[in-house]
């Protein structure tokens, strides 16, 4: 079955970064994937930690009747991520109330109010969700790679609080099953649910993104005092808090920040994630990270039990990632993965000709629009 794979869309954004909202983008994606045969929406498609759910629904309505227009006929798989996690709680209190372990791929026999809404919006195309992954063949199987936050050394602030979770109540064990996880990590998603829905969470979006920000700005409008402060702060403070989160929570994150140590940190939880759920494919496929790959610099991310593993990439646009006159990198988003039937998964890239100014102008009007 031709399959075409997205992750990491973020409808309903607050700051706009969400590029799927934007008319002209969709219609680019939605083109790419008029000949699929099925597709599968590989998580985190709706930002639900930072405005009410009422909002970010009828922002990505727009994208669900489209999408539903485009794929007529044809299934619609939902796998949701931590960020729309809130999709999955059905599914997670059916294996509950049956007394069932939650396996790899588990389906959703009940809905959520919001699931029932995008399948309206969807008109004839099949919905399913399912979690917290999916085999897409015998030797294929797709995830949105939340799990792996468990062994990032990045010290971004879910990986921070998954290691809480883990100093309190124990560490995953060797192997960790789908439901090991799930107690790590549903909580916390419980908790930035609720924050966005009471409104608290619209001053504390993304933090860890802004501190990236501020680390690796190139602004040039920037004053020689401010950037000296910035980089003393960085060779002082930030090797000293990683220092103190890993004595306090005896983790092992880590002060490199830069874009190299963040994908290698990517890739190497992913391949524990993997290999800690022991699942045998020849080809894993996440999201998450938001950084596409392998590229052909890459060379093969081969995992230690065979295998190899692909990243879905993203379709939001962040300057902080995206520096002025420099070629687009591996975090460039608007990136569809195929699948065929006997073939290895493939990404087709549909912005890389779209220049840096236009999306970041894109990003701006939606940042509007989304405030008013």
């Amino acid at each position: 079955m031709r399959t075409a794979i997205i992750s990491d869309l973020h409808l309903g954004s607050a700051c706009g970064e969400d590029l799927l909202r934007d008319a002209g983008i969709r219609q680019v994606l939605f083109e790419e994937i008029a000949t699929a045969e099925r597709v599968v929406l590989l998580g985190d498609v709706l930002e639900l930690r930072e405005l009410p759910l009422a909002v970010t629904l009828e922002s990505s309505r727009p994208f669900f009747e489209e999408l539903g227009s485009a794929l007529a006929g044809r299934p619609i798989v939902f796998v949701p991520g931590n960020h729309d996690h809130r999709l999955a709680e059905p599914l997670l209190e059916q294996t509950a109330l049956a007394a069932q372990p939650l396996g790899f791929e588990q389906h959703a026999a009940g809905s959520t109010d919001a699931t029932t809404r995008i399948e309206g919006w969807l008109g004839d195309a099949e919905l399913e969700v399912a979690y917290p992954g999916v085999w897409l063949r015998d030797d294929v199987y797709a995830t949105h790679g939340h799990y792996m936050d468990c062994h990032m050394t990045l010290p971004r602030l879910e990986c921070i609080a998954a290691a809480a979770m883990m100093r309190r109540f124990g560490t995953l064990p060797t192997p960790a099953t789908p439901a090991d996880n799930e107690q790590t990590r549903r909580p916390l998603y419980g908790f930035s649910f609720s924050l966005a829905q009471s409104g608290l969470a619209q001053q504390a979006t993304r933090p860890s993104e802004r501190a990236w920000r501020a680390i690796s700005s190139r602004n040039g409008t920037s004053s020689r005092a401010r950037r000296a402060a910035l980089g003393a702060a960085i060779k002082a403070g930030i090797p000293a808090t990683v220092w103190s989160i890993n004595h306090l929570l005896r983790a092992g994150f880590s002060a490199d920040l830069s874009p190299t140590a963040i994908t290698a940190s990517g890739v190497s939880a992913a391949m524990q994630m993997t290999e800690r759920l022991e699942i045998r494919a020849s080809h894993v496929i996440t999201g998450h990270t938001h950084r596409a790959g392998p590229n052909e610099d890459d060379g093969e991310w081969a995992l230690p039990s065979e295998g190899s593993l692909h990243n879905t990439g993203s379709w939001v646009f962040s300057s902080a990632f995206h520096h002025p006159g420099t070629p687009p990198g591996p975090y460039w988003p608007g990136t569809v993965t195929w699948l065929e039937d006997d073939k290895p998964p493939r990404r087709v890239r549909l912005l890389i000709e779209h220049p840096r100014n236009e999306l970041k102008a894109t990003v701006r009007r939606l940042s509007f629009k989304a405030k008013r």
